[in-house]
């Protein structure tokens, strides 16, 4: 089994995950007592959008936190079915704190602009980057000396190399085969590929980042694993993300965009929550391109090989997805010493 020696690994003790757990809804209620940023976040519906909506309204006050979703959401964006127990342990916020975001259709672009105009960090969380290419459009509203951080891909920058040339193919149009309908038809008139999305929504932010003065830090993910606060009725989809959640609690974080793998999405959230305001209170050692990975994995002539261990069994007792017993995000602290040493 192969090792990596250059990226930053965290292999959180129990203590510590024990202490986080008991620490997290404490010390994010101090946060947001003391927390004055504006937060806007673009893609709060996906699920690595939904968890982020949660850990930034509980760190900074739902009413300084701005959620853009889909008109089917601006209603319903809180479930009024989930028990307020459970919907606290998947969302990491309170009904309250989320009922106290401002949740923006959108498709209004005036509402969307005039929250990022008044906005102090920007967070775009599209899983889509054909959705992200049109979101970075609000950023002509930022205003100097604002952030933003961007979720992205690992492969953007290598789209023409294997195994990303497999990622970035365009929308197939569906064919009736029998019964079912099976993507095999040609590609739909219009559509970008997955990473050529996500390059041009990259390419418009380092544009109006030039125009308009802000700065930002581009989060490169693997492909995306894990659940988010609502879990997906495909029962097998649902067990491959419950086995990441438990099976893959390490972080991997290096500089630009040199690996590929997969990403739990819960510690993605984590990351792009540290980021919106460093432990330290300065944004300005902040890395502008990173990317974060749970599983790190190599593609050769012999198909895909992964080149880090799971989290080890000790770690993985005691956590249960079916009865909503997870591993915490990780913290901080560690986020912040990975970081570090980059």
């Amino acid at each position: 089994m192969m090792t990596l020696t250059t990226s930053s690994r965290v292999r959180a003790p129990a203590a510590l995950r024990q202490r986080a757990a008991r620490t997290h809804r404490s010390s994010a209620r101090a946060g947001a007592a003391r927390a004055s940023l504006r937060v806007a976040l673009h893609g709060a519906y996906t699920p690595t959008g939904r968890l982020l909506a949660g850990l930034l309204a509980s760190q900074f006050s739902g009413a300084n936190v701005s959620l853009f979703v889909t008109a089917d959401d601006v209603t319903t964006y809180v479930p009024q079915d989930m028990p307020d127990d459970v919907l606290e342990q998947r969302f990491n916020a309170s009904a309250k704190e989320l009922k106290a975001c401002a949740v923006i259709d959108e498709m209004d672009t005036e509402a969307v602009e005039r929250a990022v105009a008044s906005s102090d960090v920007v967070v775009i969380a599209h899983e889509s980057g054909a959705r992200a290419a049109v979101a970075v459009k609000s950023l002509r509203a930022a205003r100097s000396g604002a952030r933003v951080i961007a979720l992205s891909r690992v492969g953007v920058n290598r789209r023409q190399e294997r195994p990303f040339v497999d990622q970035n193919v365009k929308q197939k149009t569906m064919v009736s085969v029998g019964q079912m309908q099976l993507p095999i038809g040609g590609d739909v008139p219009g559509s970008v590929g997955l990473l050529d999305a996500f390059a041009q929504a990259e390419e418009t932010i380092a544009a109006e980042a030039r125009e308009r003065g802000f700065t930002c830090t581009v989060v490169r993910s693997g492909q995306l694993r894990g659940n988010g606060p609502l879990l997906l009725a495909d029962l097998s989809a649902r067990m491959v993300d419950n086995l990441y959640d438990v099976k893959f609690q390490d972080l991997y974080v290096k500089r630009g965009d040199v690996s590929e793998g997969y990403t739990k999405r819960l510690n993605l959230a984590a990351v792009m929550r540290y980021l919106v305001e460093p432990k330290s209170g300065s944004s300005a050692a902040l890395p502008e391109d990173i990317e974060v990975l749970s599983v790190v994995t190599k593609t050769n002539f012999f198909g895909e090989q992964t080149l880090t261990q799971p989290t080890d069994r000790e770690r993985r007792k005691g956590y249960d997805m079916a009865k909503g017993r997870a591993p915490p995000a990780v913290d901080a602290d560690t986020i912040e010493r990975l970081l570090a040493e980059i």
